[in-house]
């Protein structure tokens, strides 16, 4: 098995960037994702520049969390923007899985393609394309994913969450089209086999997935998700059989 260990968030604040560059050096991780619109992009142009050779960097498109880069009237007068207190903030989730007009699509494409340009222009180089709360796997943007891979060179992408245990037969099933549904409209898109949180890939002590297959690993280095670092810094990687760490460099 080939697995990524992708660290989200990259950029959101110092904190979260000091825990990720102790991941890297700790070789807990193999990737991260940036935010654009978040309090230390700098910060995590400087961990570009240090790490570049080691690991991937992505982009972690965000439509939910904090303020968009640019204004944008006709996204607040419909509600997937908000005002509050003077500032103006993303208000988003209500409508990921729902069918948008295309005006409004074409409004949240300037703003995906601002975050994209921004972390271009901080000089880092964009392994792979997706998002904070998995806005990119929402109807909302199936037809817009593909569309910004092919205009900025990019093709990769995070697959949507496949191994969900609770999930319903007919729910695995929409996962799946979805990955289908973006390679169908650019095919030179490359999605690993798998995507998902720790428990999905190794619990209780046992490896759930084995074989030819290519597997990201997601976590959050300095986020709310204590549990999920210590279990991180817990594994020895290097002692694991059959597993061979990459990142999206390598697919």
């Amino acid at each position: 098995m080939k697995l990524i260990i992708n660290a989200d968030d990259c950029g959101k604040s110092k904190d979260v960037n000091v825990a990720i560059n102790h991941f890297i050096e700790a070789g807990k991780i193999t990737s991260t994702t940036i935010m654009a619109n978040m309090d230390d992009l700098d910060g995590a142009a400087r961990l570009f520049s240090k790490y570049q050779d080691d690991i991937s960097f992505g982009i972690h498109l965000n439509l939910t969390e904090g303020h968009p880069l640019h204004y944008n009237q006709k996204l607040l007068d419909k509600g997937y923007y908000l005002e509050m207190n003077g500032k103006i903030y993303f208000n988003l989730n209500p409508y990921r899985n729902k069918i948008i007009g295309l005006s409004v699509q074409n409004e949240l494409e300037k703003e995906l393609c601002a975050q994209i340009e921004k972390v271009m222009d901080s000089g880092i180089r964009i392994s792979h394309i997706d998002s904070h709360h998995h806005i990119h796997t929402g109807l909302m943007l199936l037809r817009l994913m593909p569309k910004l891979a092919k205009r900025y060179g990019i093709n990769k992408m995070r697959n949507m969450r496949n191994y969900v245990p609770a999930a319903s037969e007919a729910n695995i099933i929409l996962r799946n089209l979805w990955k289908q549904m973006i390679k169908f409209q650019n095919h030179k898109i490359v999605i690993t086999d798998h995507f998902g949180i720790y428990e999905e890939w190794y619990d209780d002590g046992k490896q759930i997935f084995s074989g030819n297959v290519t597997f990201e690993l997601m976590c959050h280095p300095g986020g709310a998700y204590t549990e999920e670092e210590r279990k991180l810094l817990e594994t020895d990687f290097t002692q694991l059989e059959n597993i061979e760490l990459i990142n999206y460099n390598g697919i």
